[in-house]
């Protein structure tokens, strides 16, 4: 994954704003008059990541706070 990507995500990741926008108008989140088909695959790939990252952050989360109950092993 290129520099420009990994920073891609870790924006994603801690702006809220940021990610929507990606979602939603990724030609305006990037400051750009146009994507071509290789940075709208890019963009895929990035959005794809993050909901990748997110899913394992809240699972990780769950277990830490037992929030799903069973064998809790966390620390509620």
């Amino acid at each position: 994954m290129s520099k420009q990507n990994r920073t891609l995500v870790l924006r994603a990741l801690t702006d809220a704003k940021f990610r929507r926008q990606l979602q939603s108008d990724p030609v305006t989140a990037l400051g750009k008059a146009k994507l071509t088909q290789t940075q709208q695959q890019e963009v895929n790939l990035v959005l794809a990541l993050v909901k990748g990252i997110e899913k394992q952050i809240t699972g990780v989360a769950d277990q830490l706070l037992c929030v799903n109950g069973g064998g809790c092993r966390g620390i509620a």
